[in-house]
């Protein structure tokens, strides 16, 4: 073969080649480089998440509440659809090791469940049916008698404690304002009593508030009674009021809820949820764990002579009553942050 051959045979050997590697390349280069971006722009189905019912989640609740031995105190099914209660745990049980226990049994089901502390004391738990809250509880542990410090009458540093009367204004209320130290009064507006009260309870030193009801906003509600320095409201306003204003609403209500930062919240053991003697023991307990707390009691409750008694004598016990707008700004009127000797 000639020199002339054999360079034409090298050129189509080359070329041979050359179309074999751009075969080879669109085989299996291209495909490879294109599925990802098919496969990324293609539809893609998505399976709905699946609910736990409201009603599955109910007997899921029931049956860990067995599990820990709480006995209902107060259930009840809201407006909102929201099952709340309140439950006593026997005694010695720890709070801790329950929360432990009732997420582990949530997770199991694969039900959304939240345990937390409230007050140092309760152990809140929020369980979920969907996106939807459905119970809200309150555990509550069996408590020992409140404790009692050798702080003396005077002394600036002792646990704080505000009294609120609610339910005034339908009637006379001068036996309750007669008690010799400062409370503050829950009024109810445009009742008969209500202008007669606030103006009774100012010259006495105790402190007013307005009873929001649920026909009146609070901004019309406050309106409605002069002298009033707050307001009493079953619930978590969002607007702002005043910003001297104290909102005494209940503890259970601000528990996992965002309140306005011009708003000042006191938080209150409510009475109604059991006898206002144990809920007056509770408040003590919170007092005495974080320096202030505060009590809700309804003016026809049985038990009210007895708290206003002791009330009376809580210096004796070293505990020092206050008002609520007092209360809910204790850093401002505390004395020095120092070790409470109990005795």
């Amino acid at each position: 073969m000639d020199a002339g051959a054999r360079e034409s045979l090298k050129q189509s050997l080359k070329t041979a080649l050359f179309v074999l590697l751009i075969v080879a390349l669109i085989v299996w280069v291209v495909p490879a480089l294109v599925t990802p971006w098919i496969e990324s722009t293609a539809p893609v189905e998505v399976k709905p998440k699946t609910f736990v019912p409201a009603d599955e989640v109910d007997r899921f609740t029931h049956d860990v509440l067995r599990q820990v031995n709480a006995v209902e105190v107060l259930s009840r099914e809201d407006e909102d659809g929201i099952i709340r209660g309140i439950f006593q745990l026997p005694k010695g049980q720890n709070t801790d090791e329950i929360s432990k226990k009732v997420r582990r049994l949530a997770k199991e089901a694969e039900i959304e469940l939240y345990a937390s502390p409230v007050d140092g004391l309760d152990l809140e738990i929020r369980v979920y049916a969907g996106p939807s809250l459905r119970q809200q509880l309150l555990l509550v542990p069996d408590l020992p008698a409140p404790p009692r410090f050798t702080k003396g009458p005077r002394a600036l540093d002792r646990p704080m404690l505000a009294l609120i009367v609610t339910g005034l204004g339908g009637a006379s209320a001068d036996d309750i304002l007669s008690v010799d130290v400062p409370i503050t009064v829950a009024v109810r507006p445009y009742t008969p009593f209500a202008l007669r009260t606030a103006r009774l309870a100012a010259e006495s030193w105790h402190e007013v508030l307005v009873e929001v009801p649920k026909d009146l906003t609070p901004r019309e509600a406050q309106g409605a009674v002069p002298l009033a320095s707050g307001i009493w409201f079953d619930g978590l306003p969002v607007a702002p009021l005043n910003g001297n204003d104290v909102v005494v609403v209940p503890a259970d209500r601000v528990s996992g809820a965002r309140a306005n930062a011009g708003l000042r919240v006191l938080p209150a053991q409510r009475s109604d949820r059991r006898d206002a003697m144990a809920t007056l023991d509770r408040a003590r307990h919170i007092a005495a764990r974080t320096g202030k707390s505060a009590l809700i009691v309804d003016a026809s409750d049985a038990d009210l002579p007895k708290v206003l008694n002791w009330v009376s004598q809580a210096h004796t016990d070293g505990y020092r009553i206050g008002l609520a707008s007092e209360v809910v700004r204790s850093e401002e009127v505390h004395g020095p942050s120092v070790s409470l000797d109990r005795r």
